[in-house]
């Protein structure tokens, strides 16, 4: 059993998609960033930094920081959509990291130029969303090899990159140039586990 601590955020929904595939007993908390909730004491005593997601591991006493860790920690604890030694390890972590530290990132540096600062810088959002596409692009090239990110098998890699291509975050530009990045978020989006996991956490 363990606690998850989300806001509705990309980062968020990896973990909350994870949980919801695991299907192992977990209590889902919201942490209302807009209402400064992470600012509280109790929640900074399990997230010095105040940041989502953050997990309380009732098993071990421990916390857990930040979706790459969230992931792989509990991928590992339940022996579930990551493998356990070898290429195929490596490969899935690999692709897990593409989506945490290249695709992400970028998405996040286009968002704040986007939408977020008070002054438009065009030059700033044309530079960004290009980076974004070039990581959509080899995402694309490598659906074309393999069904899922990881490989064969669905993974953490598809779990860690998906809230940046679909569910409320989907693009249909970026889907329209890329077939085989639509035809993998079609297929992720008629999972169950990823429906409920992009519905929570539950605002009201």
């Amino acid at each position: 059993m363990y606690d998850l601590y989300v806001f509705t955020t990309p980062n968020c929904w990896k973990t909350t998609i994870l949980a919801e595939e695991l299907g192992e007993a977990y209590n889902c908390k919201t942490v209302l960033l807009p209402k400064h909730e992470n600012q509280k004491p109790e929640f900074l005593k399990i997230s010095p930094m105040g940041k989502v997601p953050v997990i309380f591991d009732h098993d071990t006493s421990g916390v857990v920081y930040g979706s790459p860790a969230i992931l792989v920690y509990l991928a590992d604890k339940y022996g579930k959509l990551l493998p356990k030694s070898g290429k195929e390890r490596g490969e899935v972590l690999d692709w897990t990291m593409f989506g945490l530290t290249d695709l992400g990132v970028s998405y996040n540096t286009w968002n704040k130029f986007a939408n977020r600062l008070p002054v438009k810088n065009q030059f700033a959002i044309d530079e960004s969303w290009s980076e974004v596409a070039r990581y959509v692009k080899t995402a694309d090239e490598r659906l074309g090899k393999t069904q899922y990110l990881g490989g064969s098998s669905y993974t953490i890699a598809d779990i860690s990159i998906f809230p940046f291509l679909g569910g409320a975050r989907k693009n249909a530009q970026l889907l329209g140039e890329h077939k085989n990045v639509a035809r993998w978020v079609a297929e992720l989006e008629a999972r169950p586990g990823v429906q409920r996991g992009i519905a929570l956490p539950k605002l009201g």
